[in-house]
C-alpha cells in the first residue's frame, strides 16, 4: 500500500464517497467531487496539480471522464521519465512517487 493510501482514513479507501460527500449531478461532477476529496489528502504538490487538472473539467464538460481515461497511459511513461514530453514539461522535478501519488488522486488505484 503506498504512503498516499496510508494518509487516506479506511473509510475513503477503495469504495465510492458517502452520498453526503457527493452531491447529485452529472457524471464529470461527482467525478471531480471524488477526486477533489482524494487530493485533500495528497501533498501540496500533487493537490495543486490535482485542481488544475480538475479546471479543465469545465473545458472538457461531459468529455471529462474520456479525456482522464485518455492521460492513464502517460502515467506508465510519466513514472519512468517525470520529464518526458508526454507530460508537457508540467512534472519537471517530480519524483516518481509524486507521479505515482497524483495518479492515485485522479484514478483512486495503484499506478
Amino acid at each position: 500500500m503506498s504512503d498516499f493510501y496510508k494518509r487516506l482514513p479506511d473509510d475513503l479507501t477503495g469504495r465510492e464517497p458517502h452520498p453526503d460527500e457527493v452531491t447529485t449531478g452529472s457524471p464529470e461532477k461527482r467525478l471531480a467531487q471524488q477526486i477533489s476529496i482524494r487530493a485533500s489528502f495528497a501533498s501540496e504538490k500533487v493537490k495543486a496539480r490535482a485542481e488544475e487538472m480538475l479546471n479543465n473539467f469545465a473545458t472538457y464538460g461531459s468529455s471529462s471522464e474520456r479525456w482522464l481515461t485518455g492521460l492513464m497511459a502517460d502515467f506508465d511513461i510519466l513514472e519512468e521519465d517525470p520529464e518526458n514530453e508526454v507530460g508537457g514539461g508540467m512534472y519537471k522535478g517530480w519524483s516518481k512517487e509524486e507521479i505515482r501519488e497524483l495518479y492515485e488522486v485522479l484514478y483512486d488505484e495503484e499506478l
